[in-house]
């Protein structure tokens, strides 16, 4: 009942969190803004919650985690209610988008040390993973019912309004939690010595940063594909004879469909990762997703059927390795620096992810014509393949298998 709870909070509030981008098509056009700005305000998400990460991660470890959710929450519930009714531009827009980020980190983050508090060493994996999917979850139904909502509205404002008002019945959920009182951080949790604050010590760990930068990647190739992926159904859809307005909304649905593979693929990736091994299934899940980014570029103007199936194929992949990375860096941190590097791997994560996009979206300006997608799509590609060079790079340093402890000779 608690982890329902939780996952259903967690799941509510980001309801809101791809409105963005579905009605991208229609607040560029009001706007007047160009793809690199476009990049820009979807990224000032991802920099509130790499500046967040910073310096809440590490005080889980200090104050109740609950009080820090349901703040971020609170936040997160807000800035969302506020973006159809105040953002007016690039710049407001940006600041709305930050406060989002940095709420959103406080809400998922420290869910998931909840999650691994509340249950046994047996159960926690699958208590972080539903918490986790419950995420998944959110975002990608987010696409899905943004498209339906476009469709019955005449502007996007009322749509984007109504897919944040379920976040705030998310931050009731919360409270009557953290009212609640039951989980608290144990003892033995705690560090005294590190007293909550931010240590530097995991950039000392090659094996650690490794699996942090492989994060990185994933995290920027995921982001691109969800920014980007969308518009490129957008075009595809155009040149089979649709409108703007009905491509956007309907690109909106079918991106949902896609990424809401992700839900499952969250639990079958850290399923495999737990059978056969971090690195390995890690490695795999990049060369799947690295392929399907070469080839989506290709797809316009083709039968759009083509697309639409790599497109549910490239949903799913690009999710699959999410919760690999950061069990194996709770495997890998020393126990009193958990925290830390949960905080280093959220932030070193989350700035490669912003940057990501803006550069997808300056490659698709500069490029122009037919290839520009190629290039664009091509360039997530080349983010799956230095991914699998840290991971391949990883395996060559001894004892440096990434896998769970009852596992551990089957590192490679």
């Amino acid at each position: 009942m608690w982890l329902a709870a939780m996952s259903s909070s967690l799941f509510l509030v980001l309801l809101s969190s791809s409105s963005y981008v579905a009605s991208l098509p229609f607040i560029r056009a009001e706007w007047g803004l160009n793809n690199t700005q476009s990049g820009l305000a979807f990224s000032a998400y991802l920099a509130g919650y790499a500046a967040s990460s910073l310096f809440v991660i590490p005080f889980t470890d200090r104050f109740r985690p609950y009080v820090i959710m349901l703040v971020g929450i609170f936040l997160t519930a807000v800035s969302a209610v506020l973006f159809p009714l105040l953002a007016e531009g690039l710049w407001s827009a940006s600041a709305l988008r930050f406060l989002y980020g940095v709420g959103h980190v406080c809400v998922y983050i420290t869910g998931i040390r909840l999650a691994s508090l509340r249950f046994s060493e047996r159960g926690r994996g699958l208590a972080v993973g539903v918490f986790v999917s419950s995420g998944y979850a959110g975002t990608t139904v987010s696409y899905v019912l943004m498209g339906i909502l476009l469709d019955r509205f005449e502007s996007w404002e009322p749509a984007y309004l109504a897919t944040t008002l379920p976040g705030l019945l998310g931050v009731a959920v919360t409270l009557l939690l953290a009212i609640e009182r039951r989980t608290v951080t144990p003892s033995s949790e705690r560090t005294p010595t590190m007293a909550g604050w931010l240590s530097l010590a995991p950039l000392r760990d090659r094996r650690l940063m490794l699996v942090i930068m492989a994060y990185a990647l994933h995290t920027a190739e995921l982001f691109v594909a969800r920014l980007w992926l969308p518009l490129l159904l957008v075009a595809a859809l155009m040149m089979t004879g649709f409108d703007s307005e009905a491509a956007a909304s309907r690109a909106a649905t079918l991106a949902g469909f896609m990424f809401m593979t992700g839900i499952f693929s969250v639990l079958l990736g850290g399923w495999m990762s737990d059978r056969f091994g971090r690195n390995r299934t890690a490695t795999l899940i990049f060369a799947v997703s690295g392929i399907c980014s070469f080839l989506a570029g290709w797809l316009v103007g083709l039968p759009i059927a083509w697309l639409i199936a790599l497109g549910f194929l490239y949903g799913f992949f690009t999710a699959a390795d999410s919760a690999i990375y950061s069990t194996a860096v709770t495997e890998l941190a020393p126990r009193n620096l958990v925290g830390s590097a949960q905080a280093v791997q959220s932030f070193i994560g989350f700035v490669v992810g912003t940057g990501a996009p803006v550069v997808a979206g300056s490659i698709l300006d500069l490029s122009g014509g037919p290839s520009a997608w190629i290039l664009v799509f091509s360039f997530n590609g080349v983010l799956a393949v230095a991914g699998i060079a840290c991971l391949l790079w990883l395996r060559r340093i001894p004892v440096s298998s990434v896998t769970s402890r009852s596992t551990a000779q089957r590192a490679d």
